[in-house]
C-alpha cells in the first residue's frame, strides 16, 4: 500500500467489460480504488464536492451502502475481487513486491476469464499488483487489453519530485556505475514502468499525467467495445 494521496489517483478498472453485440448482455464497469474513505464520495457525505460524476451514477442507479472489501491491502483485495475467494483460499495474503516472481496462482479462474468465455471484451486499466512476470501478467489472466503499472506508485523510482515515497534517489540511467548506494527503504534499482498489454511504453512513468492517461484509455476501450 502507498499513501492515500498517491493511490487515490490510481483508480483501477479491474474487469472493464463490454459484450459482443450478438448477446444482448449488459455492459458493466467495476472500479476498485485504493484508500478511498466513506466521506471521500459526495454520494456518502454532503460536504464532499469533488466527485460529481460518481455522485450522479449513485443518484441514477442502485446504491449499496454495506460493502466490505475482502482485504485492506492491494494485492489481496484485487485477488478476491477477480476470483470471488478470500486470500486464505486463493493464496494471495500479502502484497507482491517489485522482486516477486509469482502472482495470483495460475490455477485460479478470474472474473475476466469467465466474462471472455461469455463473449465479452475485457480490459483492465490501472494498477494490477497481482504479478508482473510471465503468465501472471493481466494479458494472460483473461484481459484483452491492459494499460497500467504492475505495482504501487511508491514501488520504484519515478524521477518526479514529490512522488517517490519513501524518497528515492534519481533512477539510474548510465549503467551500474551510476547507481546510487543501495537503501533498504526504497527501490533504487527499478524505475516504475507503464505497461500497455505486455509492452513497457514508459519507464519511469510520468505520474503527473497518469490519471489523465487512464481516463483516455478507459474511454477509448469503452467506445471501441461498444
Amino acid at each position: 500500500m502507498g499513501t492515500p494521496s498517491l493511490l487515490v489517483l490510481a483508480v483501477a478498472l479491474a474487469g472493464l467489460s463490454a459484450p459482443c453485440a450478438a448477446y444482448g448482455q449488459p455492459n458493466f464497469i467495476v472500479v476498485l480504488a485504493d484508500d478511498v474513505g466513506w466521506g471521500d464520495l459526495g454520494a456518502n457525505w454532503a460536504e464532499t464536492k469533488e466527485t460529481p460524476h460518481l455522485d450522479e451514477l449513485a443518484a441514477e442507479g442502485t446504491r449499496f451502502v454495506d460493502f466490505h472489501a475482502a482485504a485492506s491491502t492491494c494485492s489481496p483485495s484485487r485477488a478476491s475481487l477477480l476470483t470471488g475467494r478470500l486470500g486464505a483460499r486463493n493464496g494471495v495474503t500479502h502484497n507482491f513486491a517489485v522482486t516477486s516472481v509469482g502472482g495470483l496462482p495460475l490455477n485460479e479462474t478470474t472474473l475476466a476469464e469467465v466474462l471472455r468465455e461469455a463473449g465479452y471484451s475485457t480490459g483492465a486499466i490501472g494498477k494490477w499488483h497481482l504479478g508482473h512476470h510471465g503468465h501472471h501478467h493481466p494479458s494472460f489472466r483473461g484481459f484483452d487489453y491492459y494499460l497500467g503499472i504492475p505495482y504501487s506508485h511508491d514501488m520504484g523510482c519515478t524521477d518526479t519530485p514529490g512522488y517517490n515515497l519513501p524518497p528515492c534517489p534519481p533512477c539510474p540511467r548510465h549503467g551500474p556505475a551510476a547507481r546510487p548506494a543501495a537503501r533498504k527503504d526504497c527501490y533504487t534499482e527499478v524505475a516504475l514502468p507503464l505497461f500497455e498489454n505486455v509492452t513497457i511504453i514508459q519507464q519511469p512513468v510520468n505520474l503527473s499525467s497518469l490519471a489523465e492517461r487512464y481516463v483516455e484509455a478507459a474511454t477509448r476501450f469503452i467506445r471501441g467495445a461498444r
